[in-house]
């Protein structure tokens, strides 16, 4: 196994447009860490790691080590074992709705305790795969990926579609935009769960009609008519009542498969069909509609590259995430069409900003979205979403990873023998104008000198010439 530092490489488990995390192995004591492996030139995706280097809370990983070689970071920190809060509630595993109450309390505590730094931690992206449930059933929140110091406004507009706020996808940062998004979580789970049976199921109906009322006065579209923090959200829930905590056992297995037998027979089955089918009518028309905007905004851009298309990129962002959350059960391919949709939104906003670290940071989302339309994508699509990755990192700086995208395309079938002579042409020149590497440079163009045709390129006619001059 490779090895860094002290530490040996179990597994990747996670890769993004801010480095890959890696399960690493301490074999002095035989303890399990998490390692963020991320490159010197993405100096952004060390932010949220600068905010969490200054917290301390049992729920929130610690970094206990940062080493560095001459290309990368690592940040080691603690490795948080368990499920997805999400998977968690998904499965049955909230079996009460005193327990869901005993939840909502602690994710909304873990948040409270953000917001009550000074300068308040603004996480950005609250929901319920952030949350971890662990073995002993605690809770624990993870990825801090994008969290920042203080309330911002003109900030890049991160956080997961269906859960950011309104005004998030704005470029607003603040507590309230955090507590949105406790809101639409709590929401979340409070319908996967349902009230026990017998003597106390009158109780719990009434906790849970409670509970889901503090999470609509959290996730109102209204910033001003939200709790203001996360601490109001948590004296909101402490009204309520007894909470359960969470029950660990592997349980009611036998329960969960009478339920959903008892579903799958039931009546309102129907129902549920006829609403997905006019659900689906509604997602398809909506993503229509969005590619009609992005339309209007590449044919206003065409003429004019300084046209200010802000209204449009919000209205063309929002028809995007209603389609989402109205696509439910939809085919798959349907979902390559949002995200589809979502890579061309990113790189509009981004080749319309007017600033260059804005730009940058709609293009990272981009290729996030990018990387990971690739996981599904079909052979002859992959060397095309690899380029676009390949090009739109280069533009950010990022030249490491620009690199081994422009590789793996090379590597893929399918691309032309002019494709791939446009490649190579970006390599060097990366190597030649921004890395100043002319022997890596001259081992590109030895390779791509292989290539039919390469030897009429002009540009490469060019290039050539300047490494034999530099040299």
């Amino acid at each position: 196994m490779e090895k860094i530092g002290k530490y040996r490489v179990l597994k990747r488990i996670g890769s993004g447009g801010n480095g890959c995390v890696y399960i690493v192995l301490d074999d002095r004591i035989g303890k399990k860490w998490a390692m963020k492996e991320m490159a010197k030139v993405n100096k952004g995706g060390r932010d949220g790691l600068f905010v969490l280097k200054g917290l301390d809370h049992p729920a929130i990983p610690r970094i206990v080590e940062e080493l560095e070689d001459e290309y990368f970071i690592y940040e080691v920190m603690d490795y948080v074992e368990g499920v997805t809060l999400k998977e968690y509630a998904r499965t049955g595993g909230i079996k009460s709705v005193r327990q869901l109450l005993w939840i909502c309390t602690e994710i909304s505590g873990i948040i409270a305790y953000l917001h009550g730094q000074e300068p308040p931690v603004i996480f950005r992206d609250v929901k319920p795969d952030n949350f971890i449930v662990t073995a002993d059933g605690n809770i624990k929140l993870i990825d801090f990926d994008i969290a920042v110091l203080g309330e911002q406004n003109g900030s890049m507009p991160l956080g997961t579609k269906g859960y950011a706020a309104p005004e998030q996808h704005l470029g607003i940062c603040s507590m309230a935009t955090d507590v949105y998004s406790l809101g639409v979580t709590i929401a979340e789970l409070a319908r996967s769960t349902q009230p026990s049976r017998g003597i106390g199921q009158i109780y719990e109906k009434k906790l849970l009609e409670n509970i889901i009322k503090v999470a609509d006065k959290a996730s109102k579209s209204d910033a001003a008519q939200r709790h203001r923090d996360a601490g109001e959200v948590v004296a909101d829930l402490a009204r309520l009542g007894w909470k359960d905590k969470i029950v660990t056992p592997a349980a009611a297995a036998v329960t969960l498969l009478v339920l959903a037998v008892i579903l799958a027979v039931s009546i309102g089955s129907i129902y549920t069909d006829a609403y997905s089918s006019l659900a689906g009518k509604r997602a398809r028309s909506s993503l229509e509609a969005s590619r009609e905007t992005a339309d209007r905004i590449m044919s206003r851009l065409s003429v004019d590259s300084k046209s200010d298309v802000k209204e449009d990129l919000a209205t063309f962002y929002a028809q995007i995430m209603e389609a989402e959350r109205l696509s439910g059960k939809m085919e798959a391919e349907f979902a390559k069409e949002i995200r589809e949709e979502m890579i061309l939104y990113y790189e509009l906003a981004g080749s319309s900003s007017i600033s260059p670290s804005e730009r940058n940071e709609y293009y990272r989302k981009a290729i996030v979205e990018i990387l990971a339309a690739m996981e599904n994508a079909e052979p002859g699509k992959i060397s095309f979403l690899c380029m676009k990755a390949a090009n739109l990192s280069r533009i950010i700086g990022d030249t490491g990873s620009a690199e081994m995208l422009y590789a793996r395309f090379l590597a893929e079938e399918g691309p032309s023998d002019e494709e791939k002579i446009s490649a190579w042409t970006s390599v060097i020149a990366m190597r030649l104008f921004e890395e100043r590497n002319i022997d890596t440079a001259g081992e590109a163009l030895s390779e791509v000198m292989k290539i039919p045709g390469a030897e009429k390129n002009t540009m490469l006619i060019t290039f050539r010439d300047i490494i034999e001059d530099r040299r």
